[in-house]
């Protein structure tokens, strides 16, 4: 879905959402325009030179980050990366987003634009950035979904729906998700305000939300 709709607003070849273990190893690669051919050769080799590595990222809070010809010359490992890897893909600009829980990267997304689409503009990367933290702010943690978000007495039923109410879904879709009636997620969400202590959703959203 965030690809979606990057690449309504962002005229892409291509590009590949994945999820990054312990802040460093790239997994689960989803793919949109690009070839898997690619993305094999890419775990056997190029991850090694890849400037744009979540390990690479050292900043802290840092949401992306570009390479372009210009800038891969700079390196020997980058510019084997850039020239045997991101060229024969036609695809010569590319600019990695990266996504935190704290100070740890948990997931990141590779754009690529082809020399007929040109690099990315400033506004792009300002609407890549705060589109970054928008994402950011509105998804619950990987830790607080798995700890149950620290509510005492939840069912396994109750502490998945207080997960799904935390990432700002609505009953209707709560529903879809579960595949349960609207009357059943009612009850539990009235249970889970209970035994949270608070007086209603908008409540239960800012407690989910300002743990820790």
């Amino acid at each position: 879905q965030f690809l979606t709709v990057v690449a309504a607003a962002i005229p892409l070849v291509g590009c590949c959402f994945y999820r990054v273990e312990d802040g460093r190893h790239v997994v689960d690669h989803r793919l949109s325009g690009l070839s898997p051919y690619w993305l094999s050769r890419y775990y056997h080799r190029f991850w090694r030179f890849d400037p744009l590595h979540p390990e690479r990222v050292g900043q802290a809070g840092i949401r992306l980050r570009s390479v372009a010809r210009e800038t891969a010359r700079r390196d020997a490992g980058a510019t084997e990366y850039f020239e045997q890897f991101l060229v024969p893909q036609n695809t010569v600009h590319q600019t990695e987003l990266y996504f935190r829980t704290g100070s740890r990267i948990v997931a990141g997304a590779s754009l690529l634009r082809s020399e007929r689409n040109g690099p990315f503009t400033s506004d792009h990367l300002t609407f890549l950035d705060r589109l970054v933290g928008f994402v950011e702010g509105s998804v619950l943690s990987d830790e607080a979904q798995a700890s149950g978000l620290d509510i005492p007495g939840l069912t396994p039923r109750e502490r998945e729906i207080a997960n799904l109410v935390g990432a700002a879904m609505c009953n209707k879709d709560i529903c879809r998700r579960l595949d349960i009636e609207l009357p059943t997620v009612k009850t539990h969400i009235s249970r889970i305000l209970v035994k949270a202590g608070v007086r209603n959703r908008a409540e239960l959203m800012k407690k989910l939300h300002g743990r820790g």
